[in-house]
């Protein structure tokens, strides 16, 4: 709670047709999909290089992805009252959608604080020097604005005793040991009994270079980083995806100006997919992100 209260005083196929009977209209039927195992496989391959490519996992949970379990507020800094309402609804109607958790309250606490700014590297470098401990999982080289939109996560995850860690690189926790510090578990083939979750984020917007887009592409862009932990990274995603907005290196085919079926179907697979067993949690997420693909098709 603690936190939170700091982090808010931060910034302020085609139908299938029956036969007809002679004198009356053709009875048209609902559409019969026909889904093929290639097209599974396809799917299967494009989701574990989506979930791959775009989703950064946890930095002491090897293949656990951290996503909201705390309800999420988001709050908008930087534009005029009425923009700032319709990009905060955006990104709550996508939350609902997807199957977030979202804090109801008004006003709520946030924890996701987007500041929208025409420079991003100075408001950065004030945000570390206040409160650094939002930016501790980043290294050095990522306390730079290098992409139009940028988010930095503070993730946490609960040992099997229930307490709570920072997840940042151990080394910064205890730097006098030579090992990682032992961490409570229940260590079984399938289980560990350990599982992230996502702490805060903080989203800096280059006003200059987000200057011409409409507030529904913006906020759908917002809402991708904002319900997962999707740093820019300056990647082409294999698949259409408003993560390649600002990449001018993809094809047009993979541009999108609002969430694509692959983004949506990916979101989706992160909050459906259990925390046990957690060794499990990459697999079917991928799984489940192919099943997704499956029914929109």
């Amino acid at each position: 709670m603690k936190r939170a209260a700091i982090f808010f005083l931060l910034l302020t196929a085609l139908p299938a047709l029956a036969q007809p009977q002679a004198g009356k209209p053709p009875t048209i039927r609902e559409p019969e999909t026909i889904y093929s195992e290639a097209d599974r496989q396809k799917d299967e391959l494009l989701s574990r290089k989506f979930v791959t490519s775009l989703l950064a996992p946890s930095l002491n949970l090897e293949g656990q992805f951290s996503r909201w379990k705390q309800p999420l507020c988001p709050r908008v800094f930087g534009m005029t009252p009425l923009t700032a309402y319709v990009v905060e609804r955006r990104i709550r109607d996508v939350a609902l959608t997807v199957g977030a958790p979202l804090d109801r309250a008004d006003p709520c606490r946030p924890n996701v604080v987007i500041a929208v700014t025409p420079e991003p590297q100075a408001m950065l470098d004030a945000l570390v020097a206040k409160d650094h401990w939002l930016f501790d999982a980043a290294p050095l080289r990522e306390l730079k604005v290098h992409y139009p939109v940028q988010a930095w996560y503070e993730g946490l995850y609960r040992d099997y005793n229930g307490v709570s860690h920072l997840d940042v690189p151990w080394e910064l926790l205890c730097p006098s040991c030579l090992t990682p510090p032992p961490t409570p578990v229940n260590d079984t083939r399938l289980r560990l009994g350990v599982q992230p979750e996502m702490g805060t984020a903080t989203i800096l917007v280059d006003a200059n270079a987000v200057n011409g887009l409409t507030l529904g592409t913006l906020g759908d862009y917002l809402a991708l980083m904002a319900l997962a932990q999707t740093p820019a990274n300056g990647r082409c995603q294999p698949a259409p995806s408003i993560a390649n907005l600002f990449l001018t290196d993809c094809g047009n085919d993979l541009h999108t100006t609002g969430l694509s079926e692959a983004d949506l179907a990916m979101l989706t697979s992160l909050y459906q997919t259990p925390d046990e067993p957690e060794k499990l949690q990459m697999v079917r997420l991928i799984g489940n992100m192919r099943r997704n693909l499956e029914g929109r098709k």
